[in-house]
């Protein structure tokens, strides 16, 4: 059958990401003498590269209007998030994931569309800035690394049953079509794999006084920055908004109970103990959503060894003659058509939704009138003659609903797997900081 086209949004995301953090200009600050600050399994972790991530921090901590902790503090929270980091690309490594030339290229690209360049004006926009364009590559390849190694490991250990949609569906319809979003800041205060009930005493009296700081006026973002153990500290423990599926377990029942501005008791998990500050919420109505369905067919013939390419569009071209001059399209369909997903229903397709399809061919669809006939479209999958029988508009809310719902639910579930498998690994590679 025609495979609908794959969307590749992992990188498109992770571009999006990389470039709300630029790189600072502070090259000067970079130590002149470099040693060693790390040792990570057997590999060293080097002044220079804490520097430049310190150096980025800086910028970034700048830009949100976040005050920075004390330079040794801030030090101490950049190095533990680049032994992570290092830990991650290791278990890449083991694993033999690798991003090629030409993948690296594509995000690279990516980004500098986003930002409405061209790869080379982008290259020179970096260079402006202070930016050696090779880190960059670098970093991006890393990150793109470490997404990848994650969805590897931690993919698998996620599953969305229908009954987890259909619950979240049920308590979304008592909202009366309503959709709260919660904009949340966290603090972790980490714990030991297997603490002592005096660490377990210590971290929960950290928590405490760190929730009494932010209670008596004192800003939860940099808190976050300099105490926090969260994968998001450095970002002032921003989690952005999210949705009641999309609330960590922990607290996705605490989260609905606090007032904007209120920082929530300790709330004590196997990674340690946690603090949630409500920063806003809103809510908005769900509206219905209309898409226009197309009821489609078409042959398919695939260019080989035994017929090329100018044979595959000639032969179509002649059977677009006879669907014409009034043969049936169905009958031609069975006989000829090389999409075998298709071939015995006489080439339906049946109906698809707005993106199902690969560009070319939806392009082509779109233009066509009921009872139409297309000329010969090319794709990916060879050539193609298509016919639009009918079209429609379908109320798809339902349909969206429960792709939103699996979607916020797999989220969640993921970041909590995530955090365990990094705790797991982090726990079993030999670390020593010499900070």
């Amino acid at each position: 059958m025609l495979i609908p086209q794959k969307r590749h949004l992992l990188a498109a995301c992770l571009a999006g990401v990389l470039m709300t953090h630029p790189w600072s200009k502070v090259q000067a600050e970079v130590q002149p003498l470099d040693h060693l600050v790390a040792i990570v399994g057997e590999e060293a972790v080097m002044r220079s590269e804490l520097d430049v991530r310190l150096a980025r921090i800086y910028q970034q901590l700048q830009q949100k209007g976040i005050q920075a902790p004390p330079q040794s503090v801030l030090e101490r929270q950049v190095l533990e998030r680049l032994v992570v980091d290092t830990i991650q690309l290791q278990e890449a490594e083991k694993l033999n994931i690798s991003i090629d030339e030409q993948t690296l290229n594509a995000a690279l690209g990516r980004i500098a569309q986003q930002n409405g360049m061209d790869l080379l004006a982008f290259r020179d926009a970096l260079q402006a800035q202070g930016i050696p364009y090779g880190q960059f590559r670098e970093q991006i390849r890393a990150e793109m690394l470490i997404a990848q190694v994650r969805q590897r490991q931690v993919g698998e250990r996620v599953n969305i049953s229908e009954q987890a949609v259909t619950q979240y569906l049920q308590a979304s319809q008592q909202d009366q079509g309503t959709q709260v979003k919660y904009q949340l800041a966290h603090i972790l205060v980490m714990l030991p794999e297997q603490p002592t009930s005096e660490q377990v005493q210590a971290g929960k009296q950290k928590a405490q006084a760190l929730r009494l700081q932010a209670q008596e006026g004192a800003d939860f973002d940099t808190l976050a920055v300099a105490h926090s153990s969260g994968e998001y500290a450095l970002s002032g423990g921003d989690l952005g908004w999210r949705t009641q599926a999309e609330l960590p377990t922990l607290f996705a029942e605490l989260v609905p109970s606090l007032q904007v501005g209120e920082v929530s008791a300790p709330i004590r998990s196997p990674s340690g103990f946690h603090l949630v500050k409500l920063v806003n919420q809103e809510g908005k109505n769900q509206a219905k959503h209309w898409v226009q369905q197309t009821h489609v067919r078409h042959i398919l013939l695939k260019p080989n060894a035994l017929r090329d390419e100018a044979a595959s569009r000639a032969l179509l071209l002649k059977l677009r003659e006879r669907v014409l001059a009034g043969e049936d399209f169905a009958v031609l369909a069975r006989e000829y058509s090389e999409d075998t997903g298709s071939k015995q229903a006489g080439g339906d397709l049946g109906w698809v939704n707005p993106g199902q399809l690969v560009p070319p061919f939806e392009q082509a669809m779109d233009t066509l009138k009921a009872g139409e006939v297309s000329f010969l479209v090319r794709t990916r999958f060879g050539w193609h003659l298509l016919e639009v029988l009918e079209r429609r508009k379908a109320d798809m809310t339902e349909e969206l609903a429960q792709q939103e719902a699996r979607q916020a639910l797999y989220k969640r579930e993921f970041e909590e797997e995530v955090d365990e498998w990094l705790r797991e690994i982090r726990s079993r590679t030999y670390v020593e900081v010499r900070l």
